[in-house]
């Protein structure tokens, strides 16, 4: 069922909804009437604006002339945040980059040390976007500028100079740990903010943002089914404009490409996954995203150790089967399904030597099927 919008409300920032037609602009200059009545609270015209969408020049004049308020521009200022009906592009940030140049602008008078200018980066110059970031996905040239000003104040109080740099920047936004001076990554951490809104779908949250997403997106699709379909695009997606070429699948080179065939039907596919369920201990027959997806979330239940393993010898299956799609599909590369067992293996095998550490989370016979002995655990 889907959700009828018809306003957002923050404060004393109100945005409304409506069809583009005369007859729901009246019921919206008679709500704003009954609310002055009510309240004893005016609307400012000065401040209030209209936007159009594919409403015709004719039934603009019409809505015009029942609220006669400016006609605004995408993009246009909400909660500190520009909205837009496209992504957000660079130019769209200048407002973001010139508070960052500001801050800097003040502190270039003071007499700062390496370390202070430091401790003011990853306090302050990189926690600037963080609003933005947990949003949207900032554009590349706009994190590339940013992580230029944070450079050029690190290494030259914010004057721009060739040369003064000493280290990559890379290097600088590695932990402390492994011998960076723990500076954010702007990008990871882009990344890291939005996925908290999968983690918030997954988890159905209660917020409107998750239901009009559910409704308008995935509806009764389980969202990780939904997600691997529309992120992991096979050649099936083009047959409706590109009837030649060879859209078979890489593997097999026998049917067409498709989501089901090249991760749950191909022989090449299957080879993958029956290993590796033997390895793990589980009878399982997988026909489509959503049938595996409520297997494992019914068998994974429980947080433990040995559940995390699973999930992620899965995780590493689907991201191999991919790689290896895109390698022979586009690099002319080809590794057995045997290779590709191994290089699964090998990645499980080194993040149980990661968990080593952390014993107690995982069952010894675990760490024996994978082939860690005693000794590699201390």
């Amino acid at each position: 069922m889907s959700l009828k919008i018809t306003h957002l409300c923050f404060a004393d920032d109100l945005l409304v909804f409506s069809y583009g037609n005369g007859n729901s602009a009246r019921v919206i200059r008679d709500a704003l009437d009954e609310f002055k009545k009510v309240s004893g609270l005016k609307v400012s015209m000065e401040k209030s604006q209209i936007f159009f969408n594919c409403v015709k020049p004719n039934m603009r004049r019409i809505i015009l002339g029942i609220l006669p308020f400016d006609i605004g521009r995408f993009p246009f200022k909400y909660l500190g945040i520009p909205m837009c009906v496209t992504k957000l592009f660079d130019r769209d940030c200048k407002q973001l980059i010139e508070k960052i140049k500001m801050r800097i602008f003040n502190w270039k008078s003071k007499a700062l040390s390496f370390t202070g200018r430091l401790k003011l980066i990853n306090s302050v110059l990189t926690s600037i976007h963080v609003y933005w970031a947990s949003i949207f996905k900032i554009p590349i040239a706009t994190i590339k500028e940013i992580e230029k000003l944070c450079r050029s104040f690190l290494w030259a109080n914010g004057e721009v100079v060739k040369g003064k740099a000493k280290v990559k920047w890379n290097d600088i936004c590695k932990p402390k740990i492994y011998g960076g001076l723990g500076v954010k990554n702007l990008r990871k951490w882009n990344d890291a903010l939005l996925a908290k809104h999968m983690w918030n779908v997954i988890n159905s949250k209660n917020s409107l943002w998750v239901q009009w997403v559910k409704s308008n997106y995935i509806g009764n699709r389980n969202f990780l089914g939904y997600f691997a379909e529309e992120e992991l695009k096979t050649q099936d997606r083009v047959r409706g404009w590109e009837v030649s070429g060879n859209l078979l699948c890489p593997f097999c080179a026998v049917t067409p490409d498709s989501h089901v065939h090249l991760f749950f039907k191909c022989d090449y596919s299957q080879l993958i996954w029956r290993y590796f369920c033997n390895k793990i201990g589980l009878n399982l027959y997988m026909d489509d995203w959503n049938e595996l997806i409520m297997k494992l979330c019914s068998l994974f239940k429980r947080n433990s150790g040995e559940n995390l393993v699973n999930k992620c010898v899965f995780a590493s299956c689907v991201a191999h089967i991919w790689k290896e799609r895109n390698s022979r599909l586009f690099s002319n590369r080809r590794n057995s399904y045997k290779g590709l067992i191994a290089c699964i293996e090998s990645e499980i095998h080194l993040m149980l030597l990661g968990l080593r550490k952390k014993a107690k989370m995982v069952n010894d016979n675990v760490f024996k099927a994978w082939g860690i002995s005693g000794m590699e655990k201390v």
